[in-house]
């Protein structure tokens, strides 16, 4: 489940977005989204703005939008978005930005505080180029770690090869010399 993009239109819609152990991404007031036709005019990029607050609780509002959305309970969605933010700050904690596709971008400053830097908005699909150190939310951005966490294993062990040939060699052994096969 991508809960980026689903956070960042619980954003555009409600204009705050409380994230847990993170702070508040708000967007200015006099932001009025684009309900016409997308062809007709360019989209208005919101101006975010984001306040460090690990203070900041679970948002019921958010979760419900979020389980309303994903079609999953509350209680499973809850969880996912628990976890989703586990990840952000533990990569924030290591020194890692961390991207809410759609949002921006946090940082973790000398002083332990959240930066913020203002991504695109939802619908547009622009790549960041020269950004090789974000840390994306996209299930594909996290290939690389599952890699690094659980490495491939070889088909088959080396030592069950060696145990294998062992064994072959052993029996057209005995084939040939009758006298190894008499005395077993």
């Amino acid at each position: 489940m991508k809960l980026s993009p689903i956070l960042a239109q619980y954003l555009l819609n409600y204009k705050e977005l409380k994230l847990t152990g993170i702070g508040r991404f708000v967007i200015d007031s006099s932001y009025i989204p684009d309900t016409e036709s997308r062809q007709q005019r360019p989209v208005s990029v919101p101006d975010i703005h984001f306040e460090y607050d690990p203070t900041v609780r679970e948002d019921t509002d958010l979760i419900s939008f979020v389980a309303g959305e994903t079609g999953k309970m509350k209680s499973l969605t809850a969880a996912d978005l628990d976890s989703h933010l586990e990840l952000a700050r533990q990569f924030l904690n290591i020194g890692k930005p961390f991207l809410f596709e759609g949002i921006g971008t946090l940082t973790k400053n000398n002083s332990g505080k959240y930066e913020f830097t203002q991504g695109q908005p939802p619908s547009e699909k622009k790549e960041i180029q020269g950004r090789d150190d974000l840390t994306s939310t996209t299930e594909e951005s996290f290939s690389e770690y599952e890699e690094m966490f659980s490495p491939k294993r070889p088909g088959t062990p080396m030592r069950r090869k060696i145990a294998v040939t062992i064994v072959i060699i052993a029996g057209l052994f005995t084939k040939k010399h009758p006298v190894l096969k008499q005395t077993q």
